[in-house]
């Protein structure tokens, strides 16, 4: 999976469309963050089990951290991502935390 640029399609346009409702904005964020974070795991081959051994937490916390990233706190956010071998930046860029410059 590659993140070049790619059209606009239908659909694009229709998520830009319903963004502009903020709960619709929200949800939408939420859900990209939860497909980024388990997205990251996988790419480093780790399941869930792995990484709550890696943090030193039973799986269903992971599961939590995965289901709601927006939630999670700093300190937290920052023991996932040691465990899944990647910095924060890459934590907060992959969720589109980061401020533009």
């Amino acid at each position: 999976m590659t993140n070049e640029p790619r059209n606009k399609d239908h659909l694009d346009e229709l998520i830009e469309e319903s963004c502009k409702d903020a709960e619709f904005a929200a949800l939408w964020k939420e859900s990209e963050a939860r497909l980024a974070l388990a997205r990251l795991r996988k790419e480093n081959n780790l399941t869930q089990q792995q990484v709550a051994e890696r943090m030193g937490v039973a799986r269903p916390r992971v599961a939590e951290i995965e289901r709601y990233p927006l939630r999670v706190s700093l300190g937290r956010m920052m023991n996932y991502a040691a465990a899944i071998g990647v910095s924060l930046a890459t934590v907060e860029k992959e969720l589109n935390l980061t401020k533009a410059a």
